[in-house]
């Protein structure tokens, strides 16, 4: 199995590229997005409406949905009711991401390459000695306490990889597991995993390692993310004995490990 197609990234830079070339007349991205539209919302002007930057343009919108002026979501544009958009189905960018496009030092063709390798010594094992070093080497007090956090993270059986690819960023996060079986009292082999994509947004997800087989079940937010997974990674011939089913979920997927204010302030380790 070729493990990039498993990590489509530049098939996300070349779609990034894509929707700039299809914009509307306003500089924005037209209906029907091929993926979520990332929005910064700079200014609440009434109740439902606000102005917000879409992909580097400035434009008016309406959300039923309360936003909070200087954070970023993902959302979708459905159509326009005179000069605003109207916009839904919005998930507003979790604190932590920007530590992580801050800080994020592992390239993913590393990643990729750990674990097609046959090493002896455990992914885990090396990036927890480079998460040490990296530390030693630290050049600021938000740097130390997010690469303290990965520590954190694996002391929670959770391990948090800050990825590079191209020039973007992503999370991601995998917990080993175990699934029984009634016929066998070993079970079988799983992995959780959650990503964070400044492109997709959220995922997370389960892998099922059977004898024969692997099945995966991916949970999306947006209908655009789900139908991106579907053209480069379901349909995708090179991968063999897998089951992947990819679902859109309405409520708003949580990491397996947060970074939250309390956890940044905790330094024991």
């Amino acid at each position: 199995m070729k493990y990039d197609t498993l990590f489509p990234m530049n098939n996300l830079k070349k779609l990034n590229q894509l929707e700039a070339e299809q914009s509307s007349r306003a500089g924005l991205i037209k209906y029907g997005s091929k993926v979520p539209l990332t929005m910064d919302i700079l200014e609440r002007l009434d109740p439902l409406s606000y102005l917000l930057q879409m992909n580097g343009k400035k434009a008016f919108a309406e959300s039923e949905k309360l936003l909070e002026p200087g954070m970023k979501y993902w959302g979708e544009a459905t159509h326009k009711r005179g000069e605003k958009f109207v916009i839904k189905n919005l998930i507003k960018e979790p604190a932590f991401f920007r530590q992580v496009q801050d800080n994020a030092f592992v390239d993913a063709k590393k990643v990729l390459e750990a674990f097609s390798s046959n090493s002896k010594t455990p992914f885990e094992a090396k990036f927890k000695q480079e998460i040490i070093s990296q530390m030693a080497n630290s050049s600021s007090r938000e740097e130390f306490i997010f690469l303290n956090q990965l520590l954190l993270s694996m002391e929670n059986q959770v391990i948090s990889i800050p990825i590079t690819y191209e020039d973007r960023s992503a999370l991601f996060q995998y917990k080993y597991g175990r699934e029984k079986k009634k016929k066998e009292e070993d079970g079988v082999k799983t992995l959780d995993f959650y990503a964070l994509f400044e492109t997709l947004g959220p995922m997370k997800g389960k892998l099922i390692y059977y004898q024969d087989g692997i099945s995966v079940n991916v949970e999306v937010n947006f209908e655009a993310s789900k139908e991106f997974l579907m053209r480069n990674i379901v349909t995708n011939s090179s991968i063999k004995d897998m089951e992947i089913v990819v679902k859109v979920v309405e409520s708003e997927i949580q990491p397996l490990y947060s970074f939250t204010q309390n956890n940044l302030l905790d330094l024991r380790t």
